[in-house]
């Protein structure tokens, strides 16, 4: 269920003159076309570590890789509590602050985890996960991410999205900023290039940067991000400023946009609290709890319209959202779009060769595909893993 954690600011040079506290609330949803959750939702205070990971490879590996991904996080940062590293970080991470090291490392740790299993074990065999990943170390924010699972920050009124997905669009782009609308429509738009697991070593993207009072992240898989704009995201937090009710809402949302694949959101704020009143509420818990209103009924209790926006989905792509699985060759998609240098350029750099996921329509047979009941106030069939009823909201209660 939800959680709030409140997270002490560690020792700096210079002492403080308030202390920063983390608030946290998450939901991880099936939604509504899926009959089992990949995704993997992880709040550790106790590490200052929040993690969205988000499974694929089918029903019987997907969950596993995203559970593995932030059990390992977990793992690696209570091993390395005392504030060192098994071993010295790449030439291109020396100059990284200690605290964006240690969740690289735990990050490829994660990796050559879910890669070992992946690779030793027939029945998860090409299974991975996208993860994105914060540490907080009491100043500075650090961010990891490889996939496309986000990590935004609303901060003043205004979003901004954090990473950059690992995208074939995107690392094209990267490499040939000028192709044309032709060529990038030739392009599909659900294949990521980076994904934990396929590879014994990975690429990981990092970034920190600086913490305000009021500062909101928001990780997410890309069932959300998939599913709804920018701009709906933040006409949430003029709904609500409850943490827990924003990701309901957000979740809600991304179901009444057709809930295409597994939906995951966690907030986390900062905000200002003296020294006195810190206190660790929570050692570490998965971030999940069932939906008690619809979206509407949400929006309807505070006396404001209900989105139109939200009920008429402007996607562009309906497939962006869909479950991920491996390709064989993703620079084959650029083959006579770009040049052979530039493909070689791309492959040397961004792409992690062999690691590239496409969408699959051929999705095996679910182990959940049996109604475990139907919905009490509409008859609706629910499935395991659903949260809440996915035709009219309404809580499932876990008796």
């Amino acid at each position: 269920m939800g959680c709030a954690a409140i997270i002490p600011r560690s020792m700096s040079k210079t002492p403080p003159r308030s202390t920063i506290r983390l608030v946290a609330a998450g939901l991880t949803d099936v939604g509504r076309q899926r009959r089992h959750n990949e995704d993997h939702v992880l709040v550790s205070p106790k590490f200052n570590l929040y993690v969205v990971a988000d499974g694929m490879g089918g029903h019987t590996t997907g969950h596993v890789a995203s559970a593995l991904t932030s059990a390992s996080l977990s793992d690696f940062f209570d091993a390395t509590r005392d504030g060192k590293l098994p071993s010295a970080p790449p030439d291109d991470e020396k100059e990284l602050p200690l605290a964006a090291q240690r969740l690289t490392a735990g990050v490829r740790k994660a990796n050559r985890d879910v890669f070992e299993i992946s690779s030793t074990h027939r029945e998860h065999k090409g299974m991975g996960s996208t993860v994105v990943a914060i540490h907080f170390d009491g100043t500075l924010l650090h961010i990891a991410h490889v996939g496309d699972s986000r990590c935004y920050r609303i901060r003043d009124g205004e979003i901004e999205q954090l990473t950059r997905d690992h995208s074939l669009i995107n690392d094209a782009l990267a490499i040939k900023p000028d192709l044309t609308e032709d060529e990038l429509a030739r392009l599909p738009k659900n294949v990521i290039t980076r994904a934990l697991g396929m590879k014994e070593a990975v690429k990981v993207d990092v970034q920190s940067v600086p913490v305000e009072i009021g500062d909101t992240f928001l990780l997410c898989s890309d069932g959300l991000s998939g599913m709804i704009k920018d701009h709906q995201i933040l006409e949430v937090f003029d709904l609500t400023s409850d943490l827990q009710e924003a990701c309901e809402l957000l979740i809600a949302m991304a179901n009444e946009a057709g809930g295409v694949d597994n939906i995951s959101a966690l907030l986390v704020r900062a905000e200002e609290a003296e020294p006195a009143s810190v206190s660790l509420e929570v050692e570490e818990a998965v971030l999940s709890q069932p939906l008690s209103r619809s979206y509407d009924e949400m929006v309807a209790s505070q006396g404001r319209p209900v989105l139109e926006l939200v009920k008429e989905s402007d996607i562009e792509d309906e497939t962006a959202a869909v479950e991920a699985e491996p390709v064989e060759d993703p620079l084959a998609y650029l083959r006579g779009i770009m040049s052979p240098e530039e493909l070689a350029q791309l492959e040397a750099g961004e792409l992690e060769a062999g690691a590239g996921f496409s969408a699959s329509d051929n999705e095996p047979p679910s182990i959940d595909e049996t109604p475990i009941a139907r919905c009490k106030r509409c008859g609706h069939e629910l499935y395991l893993g659903n949260a809440f009823c996915t035709e009219c909201g309404l809580k499932i209660s876990a008796s």
